[in-house]
């Protein structure tokens, strides 16, 4: 089984190229929505409403995620440390779902795993994949996606802020795609890599890497 991590800035289609892989036969482990499900959880959502206050609720008692943001997201010291803090609660419980989901993939002989997660490198996720890819997109693109989940440009910068800089995952990544034409160019593209790793898995004398945490990096090459 092949694992592709996505990575890349925010609001620049990484979740659309996870869901072209996972159109043509991947599983798609997406870390966000799984962090949105421990958050849910009782335990959990007692610690948090504990620590950041009654304010960030929303309906029934849940979790207004809009609000929770904006109390995490800053260059701020305190909103650091708030931000350290939520990660230290969600991180432990969203790691063992993740590593349950690729058991679960593997066992079902899925051909590929797209793992999307945003702390990708900060939290050496990128250590069990076999590549990295690294999706970015011209600013106003992203500043008007990231309008459609209601987030403000300076949300936006905000978030970007909280994860190494984009140069870096691009060094660190096998493939840079630059989603800057349309929505079938972008598919198209990724088709082909698609093609690429099936036809190299097929190799008898290919290799990947098994479902470990390795002693260093081994990713460093990037191709455009």
């Amino acid at each position: 089984m092949i694992i592709i991590g996505i990575v890349g800035s925010p609001a620049s289609g990484k979740s659309t190229v996870a869901k072209r892989l996972e159109k043509l036969g991947g599983t798609w482990i997406h870390a966000d929505s799984i962090a949105k499900e421990v958050l849910d959880e009782p335990k959990i959502r007692e610690l948090v409403i504990q620590h950041f206050g009654g304010e960030i609720q929303g309906d029934a008692g849940s979790i207004d995620r809009q609000k929770l943001a904006k109390a995490v997201f800053g260059d701020d010291e305190e909103k650091r440390r708030s931000l350290t803090y939520l990660e230290s609660i969600l991180h432990p419980e969203t790691k063992k779902r993740i590593s349950k989901e690729i058991s679960l993939a593997k066992s079902a002989d899925c051909p590929l795993v797209a793992l999307e997660i945003p702390l990708m490198f900060e939290s050496q996720w990128d250590l069990v994949c076999d590549e990295i890819w690294c999706v970015d997109a011209p600013i106003a693109r992203r500043i008007a996606w990231a309008q459609d989940r209601n987030w403000t440009a300076e949300d936006l910068r905000k978030r970007e802020s909280n994860q190494i800089a984009l140069k870096i995952k691009k060094e660190l990544s096998n493939l840079v795609i630059i989603n800057d034409k349309d929505r079938a160019d972008l598919e198209s593209l990724v088709d082909q890599r698609w093609a690429h790793l099936m036809s190299a898995a097929r190799t008898p004398t290919t290799t990947h890497c098994t479902y470990s945490f390795p002693p260093s990096r081994t990713h460093g090459s990037s191709t455009k």
